[in-house]
């Protein structure tokens, strides 16, 4: 017996294994920029620095690691896509949830503002990468 999968599943399988492994190399990279951020402002703002160069360093460290993982799939692994596309999608992923956090309210809903943070770069990463494909052509 022999199960075939089609097309259209293997697409959604693909880009969902990219936005995953993405997600994945942005938090180790979110945790670097935490651990670094929270060292330099350990002693400042009341005894929160720590806390609040966590914060930031998370915040920003999280795009630039799918960033990173979207070179690492193109280069690396070898799968064609837009390496351009890909990056303005991560970067406006982790720029958005912060700059319409006061107009939508999100900043009176911890929780689905730091899922927004940590969701969006790597979904909108992934999405410009393979729309740049299909873009292409290819």
């Amino acid at each position: 017996m022999r199960i075939t999968v089609s097309i259209t599943a293997r697409k959604i399988a693909v880009f969902g294994g990219m936005v995953i492994a993405i997600a994945i190399i942005g938090i180790i990279f979110g945790f670097l920029a935490a651990l670094i951020g929270s060292q330099i402002l350990g002693d400042e703002v009341g005894g929160f620095g720590g806390l609040v160069g966590a914060l930031a360093g998370m915040v920003i460290g999280y795009p630039i690691g799918v960033v990173i993982g979207i070179f690492f799939i193109n280069k690396v692994l070898h799968y064609r896509g837009s390496i351009l596309m890909g990056i303005i999608g991560a970067v406006l992923g982790g720029v958005l949830p912060v700059a319409l956090a006061e107009p939508l309210g999100l900043n009176n809903n911890p929780d689905l503002l730091w899922a927004l943070i940590l969701l969006l770069p790597s979904l909108s990463g992934a999405t410009g990468f393979h729309l740049g494909r299909a873009l292409r052509g290819g």
